[in-house]
């Protein structure tokens, strides 16, 4: 974590976005490879929600990407950079309440792996801490 909750300068939290944008765009591919390699068959269904989740996170990390470059060529902030940088937050929030709600589906398949089913936890409480960072530095940018 790069800002401790606490927004004392812009490129924390364009660290922290670019961090948890990505961890978030992996943890559906994880999934779908530890489901893969432990015999846990999740449904074709699923998989495509894992995919569009995944790509949800990928396309958010590259526009942070993209607005990182724009700011660091400049080295000032623009009113327009602040609102692009809540925008992100508030996408980031919608994705991840978003793939808060469809994780717990998870449980329905491979309920006798234990492994799994920690896996599904422990992703689901990193999301969970995610979204209350993103909500505390949201609440810091007005």
């Amino acid at each position: 974590m790069y800002c401790y909750t606490y927004v004392d300068q812009f490129p924390c939290t364009f660290n922290e976005l670019q961090l948890w944008t990505h961890i978030s765009s992996e943890h559906p591919i994880f999934l779908k490879t530890v489901a893969a390699l432990s015999n846990v068959n999740i449904s074709k269904v699923t998989e495509n929600k894992l995919d569009d989740i995944h790509k949800m996170f990928l396309t958010l990390y590259n526009k942070v990407i993209y607005l990182k470059k724009a700011v660091d060529s400049n080295h000032v902030i623009y009113d327009q950079h602040i609102l692009d940088i809540k925008r992100l937050i508030d996408e980031f929030i919608l994705y991840d309440t978003h793939a808060i709600s469809f994780y717990p589906h998870l449980f329905n398949f491979g309920t006798e792996n234990k492994a799994w089913i920690e896996l599904i936890k422990h992703i689901i409480n990193e999301q969970n801490f995610m979204l209350e960072l993103f909500r505390d530095l949201r609440r810091q940018i007005r």
